[in-house]
């Protein structure tokens, strides 16, 4: 059925239509394991009271567009709290919950540092977490509030029509996931995410009769917009599930499937792979899967034997080839930037891994012995304008040449929270030639090419390595190197570039608990050798360290950045490592790190 989302005057009017035309219908339901014998449920007329309360809440406490830091897991309260804000006139600024380390709480208040909110909601367990790490950095000011229930009583009147948001007002405060260096708050109006998510329905088939499934985290562009706000405005159900119960558990987000009868769902590559090595048949018995219609992956890149292996694993339990879909996005074009709209097949080149490694001019050309680099495409971009840039020359490419994806369209958010340098050059950006009257371009970061009209994404721009002449890509290094030896094998890897002098290449992997020590100097010579081989350069700094050593963002993406700076601060410890010795003086203090 079409779906027409771009009328509205702001998202919370698109939700009101969704709650007159069927409040009795399941809008809601957190899920917390196959365990539980109930999962908690709400209608769209229980969760508009519910949101209405919260709304007149916020509209006594705080002036249009401050700032409300939502800094909760995974429940009612948080998706209560972010219509509140839609329908308040305030921007929602979605956080990680402090729990469970120093560095949770250290990234809430690094956030709420950036965007001064007026008002920070947390758990009660939480709140004197974040109130002590508030105070020692100077923010002592900031409100800390439990996000108690929000309570029986009826729905009080509308806010007054001064606070109404319009498409211009700013509606969400999205922070980056930080893979390629400090997080960035970046600005979605209304009709920013209005136009995304109309996007998502008109070229990727999503709709009010879909239900939606995700254990994504609602503070990541993912799962707020692709999982939870597309099924509220369309008219949907969604369950949502607390990503902790996926790691532990990756056989849960199957049950969950199975019992709601999920039609659309997504998650980044690494997700598929961890589903199946650690997913046992025994466990699935049961399980059907067979109404899914979109399973989406939207990492950059994805891995094309980690779907095959996927699909051929699933298909017992009613996985069908052509619910799998590819995706493109981020946080800067609200969150979807491409896609394969289903059930259109995903497209798979092979591709000549010497033209795409070529560090003048990187090409996508077909492999002549069928022996290539496989490369996923992400689908057409129908919703933007699309280029490929030199970053260098900034001349826009031909197709089939590498270069960066730059984007334009209703969709790309107004800039970073507070930082008008920095959202000039990455929005507001011109090809060589064009005039200054022109309207700007968003640079991804991301390289990619477009062949046939088709977007294929083969690295980020930061992270690429430049040896000998060659374009060397941190993921196929990584990937190497965990079929190097069985002790890698399943595990992540980060591999980046340091100058000593030149560009050095340094992996940083994970290992195995159950490898004996005895045995890490042969991995990491079976990695280097295997490094050299492949790539034909020279891979000697090889780092093993112990499961949960390399960072990564809360949506699974490899924090290559941060991993190179404590690196160089000589802050990895390492079970084994082989460095050279230009590459070892570069290390704080000169040491084995």
């Amino acid at each position: 059925m079409a779906f027409e989302l771009t009328g509205y005057r702001n998202l919370g009017d698109a939700f009101a239509a969704r709650v007159a035309q069927h409040p009795d219908k399941t809008a809601l339901t957190i899920y917390r394991s196959s365990a539980d014998a109930e999962h908690e449920s709400l209608s769209y007329a229980e969760l508009a009271r519910r949101a209405a309360l919260r709304a007149a809440d916020l509209a006594q406490r705080l002036a249009p567009g401050d700032r409300v830091l939502i800094a909760l897991p995974t429940g009612t309260e948080f998706v209560e709290l972010y219509l509140a804000c839609l329908m308040a006139g305030v921007t929602a600024v979605p956080a990680p919950p402090a729990t469970g380390s120093s560095s949770a709480a250290q990234r809430v208040a690094a956030i709420a540092a950036d965007c001064a909110p007026g008002l920070v909601f947390t758990t009660d367990g939480d709140r004197d977490t974040l109130t002590e790490r508030f105070h020692a950095q100077g923010l002592g000011h900031v409100p800390v509030r439990e996000a108690a229930p929000a309570g029986p009583g009826e729905a009080p009147e509308p806010p007054p029509r001064g606070r109404h948001a319009d498409r211009d007002t700013l509606a969400v405060i999205q922070y980056s996931s930080g893979s390629t260096g400090t997080p960035k708050g970046v600005m979605l109006a209304h009709g920013n995410i209005q136009a995304n998510l109309q996007a998502l329905h008109s070229v990727m088939g999503l709709g009010g009769d879909d239900s939606f499934g995700s254990w994504m985290p609602l503070h990541h562009d993912f799962g707020l917009f692709c999982q939870l706000s597309c099924a509220l405005v369309y008219g949907g159900s969604t369950v949502l599930m607390p990503p902790a119960n996926f790691a532990r558990r990756p056989v849960e987000w199957f049950r969950m499937m199975n019992e709601f009868r999920t039609t659309a769902t997504s998650a980044p590559n690494f997700a598929y792979g961890l589903a199946v090595r650690l997913i046992a048949d025994e466990q699935l018995e049961g399980v059907d899967i067979s109404p899914l219609r979109f399973l989406c992956n939207g990492s950059e890149p994805i891995h094309a034997p980690t779907m095959a292996a996927f699909a051929k694993r699933f298909a017992h339990i009613g996985l069908r080839p052509e619910a799998l879909t590819s995706g493109y996005g981020m946080a800067e074009v609200t969150v979807y930037a491409s896609g394969t709209p289903i059930p259109q097949q995903q497209t798979v080149l092979v591709v000549d891994p010497h033209r795409l490694a070529d560090a003048d001019h990187p090409e996508l050309v077909a492999a002549t012995d069928g022996n290539g680099k496989e490369i996923v495409g992400v689908g057409r971009p129908e919703a933007f304008e699309t280029r490929i840039v030199d970053p260098r020359t900034l001349h826009t490419l031909p197709a089939g040449s590498v270069g960066e994806v730059w984007l334009r369209g209703d969709s790309v958010g107004r800039g970073y929270w507070n930082k008008p340098a920095l959202t000039a050059r990455t929005f507001d950006a011109r090809p060589a030639g064009a005039a200054a009257t022109e309207p700007g371009w968003l640079r991804t970061g991301d390289l990619g090419a477009l062949v046939d009209g088709e977007l294929f994404i083969t690295g980020r721009l930061k992270e690429v390595m430049i040896v000998h002449g060659r374009n060397l890509y941190p993921h196929d290094l990584e990937h190497e190197a965990r079929a190097a030896h069985p002790g890698l094998d399943g595990f992540v890897g980060a591999a980046f570039g340091v100058d000593a002098p030149d560009e050095r290449i340094v992996l940083v992997h994970e290992v195995s608990p159950t490898l004996p020590a005895e045995e890490l100097p042969a991995a990491a010579t079976a990695v280097a050798r295997r490094l050299a081989t492949t790539f034909g350069v020279p891979a000697r700094n090889v780092l093993l360290v112990r499961r949960g050593t390399v960072h990564r963002t809360t949506s699974g993406k490899i924090q290559r950045a941060a991993m190179r700076e404590r690196f160089l601060a000589g802050a990895v410890e390492a079970l084994h490592a082989e460095l050279e010795p230009a590459v070892r003086r570069l290390t704080a203090g000169g040491g084995t790190p």
